[in-house]
């Protein structure tokens, strides 16, 4: 049986994602009181957290208190949690790795005047996850960064394009390691488009 950690089990959509993988017969965990002790296939981490206070626009100035506790929650936390479940991780068969994220915070993509803290955040976390994944994609880590949508599309139909998406492979073409897509770090959205970082 494969295991499962979402990091957390607050908001609709991650309880429905654990049901969607309860559903499908995997052993799921969250943490604090429900963690693994032996190992985890795929990995979920769901930090998302935006701050109403986040609205200043670049002629504001910056709110470096706005700005630093979005950062923690984005970025700090997930890098401790990921940290601590690595050796879970490295026990476990799946090695797949799972991140949510914005396509609005993507440096290419963004076309926002304002929430600076948020996409700040979400730049430093992209860094981090492309930093984690030319570590441990070479001992055969897999990554799934993923936007929910959660303001345009219905938190059921995210759910199972998270799902599909978390627990299906990518094509090797042509049976040529060398063409595997599952060695590229794939950034897709609820819709099943890719975003550019």
């Amino acid at each position: 049986m494969m295991n499962v950690l979402i990091t957390r089990r607050k908001t609709t959509f991650e309880k429905s994602l654990f049901k969607a993988f309860e559903r499908e017969g995997y052993k799921v965990f969250s943490t604090g009181s429900n963690e693994p002790d032996d190992k985890i296939d795929i990995y979920i981490d769901v930090s998302d957290e935006r701050d109403i206070n986040d609205t200043f626009m670049i002629r504001d100035g910056l709110d470096e208190k706005v700005i630093n506790k979005v950062y923690k929650a984005n970025v700090i936390k997930p890098m401790k949690m990921f940290e601590k479940f690595l050796p879970l991780l490295d026990a476990g068969e799946g090695k797949r790795v799972c991140f949510l994220t914005s396509a609005g915070a993507s440096i290419n993509e963004t076309r926002d005047v304002n929430g600076y803290a948020y996409n700040l955040s979400k730049a430093a976390l992209h860094n981090f996850i492309q930093m984690a994944s030319n570590r441990l994609t070479p001992s055969g880590y897999t990554w799934r960064i993923f936007d929910p949508m959660p303001f345009d599309v219905d938190a059921a139909a995210s759910v199972e394009a998270a799902f599909n998406y978390f627990t299906r492979r990518r094509g090797t073409e042509n049976d040529d390691p060398l063409r595997n897509d599952e060695n590229r770090l794939v950034f897709r959205d609820a819709l099943g488009r890719e975003h550019t970082w």
